[in-house]
């Protein structure tokens, strides 16, 4: 019975033993898993201090890029700004020059047109003092031939008389026959060949010089006639009126004056003179009823209405 309390003892202090070596380790090994949890939290710690800290560094790099841009940003808006500022004071600059340019060729306009308005004033005055003066020449230079014609026909024998007479040719132009130099008929007939050819201009400068050089011709109606139709032909119509007025006030029984009359009405036409030229027309028709002219004249009137 002792025997088995003792051997109950020793397996008591041995199990005791056991258990004490046990606890011993367990012991231990709760120690290293909280000394390997410590470690391991000390490093995730450690990691997640260093994250921050990469990250912090990177949002502060960012933050410093944004910095960085807005102020690029900026200072582009600014430029853009002044650019912009400057490109309109260009446009408003060069558009108020533009403006100047504009109206200082207008006054220069003005004043080319006020000197040309100058210079036909003058050329008017010119050309009419010119017509005045040589209109005073021609008056002259007719009273001269007229009194040296005269003087010629006192102190002129009648035998002188006789041979000058016996000297010129019988002519028939327009219905007239009359006596006329040999150099008056060249003259006029070289004239009036200008005329047929179509130089108006030779022919009417032919018939003035005849007109002036023979001043008692028989040829001188018809002179006068064609040295109108000449200037109408060059729609000279002012002086082609007053030639052919000159012919239908002097030789009003000439065959050629009903024509005459004819084309002093188409030339105030051509002059906007409705009212002289219906005028003449009437008094064409009236003086000259049965005549060519007349008829045409007719045709005017109609036209006219």
């Amino acid at each position: 019975m002792k025997s088995w309390r003792l051997v109950a003892l020793c397996c008591l202090y041995a199990i005791g033993s056991m258990a004490q070596a046990a606890l011993f380790e367990d012991e231990e090994a709760r120690r290293a898993i909280l000394d390997l949890r410590q470690r391991v939290e000390t490093q995730r710690q450690n990691q997640a201090q260093a994250s921050e800290q990469i990250l912090q560094k990177v949002l502060e790099q960012s933050q410093k890029q944004n910095e960085l841009l807005r102020k690029q940003i900026e200072a582009d808006s600014a430029q853009l700004k002044l650019d912009s500022t400057q490109l309109k004071q260009d446009s408003r600059q060069a558009m108020l020059q533009l403006q100047t340019q504009i109206e200082a060729l207008k006054q220069e306009i003005a004043n080319l047109r006020g000197e040309r308005e100058q210079l036909l004033r003058e050329i008017n005055l010119l050309q009419r003092a010119q017509k005045e003066t040589t209109a005073d020449i021609e008056e002259r230079f007719q009273k001269l031939y007229e009194r040296l014609s005269k003087q010629d026909a006192s102190s002129s024998s009648k035998d002188k008389e006789d041979a000058v007479k016996s000297s010129k040719v019988t002519v028939q132009v327009d219905g007239f026959e009359f006596l006329a130099e040999p150099e008056e008929k060249r003259d006029f007939e070289s004239a009036f060949v200008l005329f047929r050819k179509g130089d108006f201009l030779a022919s009417a400068n032919a018939f003035t010089n005849f007109v002036r050089t023979y001043t008692a011709s028989g040829y001188k109606p018809s002179a006068i006639y064609w040295l109108g139709s000449a200037r109408f032909a060059r729609r000279d119509f002012n002086e082609a009126i007053a030639q052919l007025r000159s012919l239908v006030t002097d030789y009003p029984n000439h065959a050629r004056t009903p024509e005459a009359m004819l084309t002093i009405g188409n030339a105030q036409i051509e002059t906007k003179q409705p009212k002289e030229a219906r005028k003449t027309f009437n008094d064409l028709i009236k003086l000259y009823p049965t005549t060519e002219a007349a008829a045409a004249a007719k045709d005017r009137l109609g036209q006219l209405k």
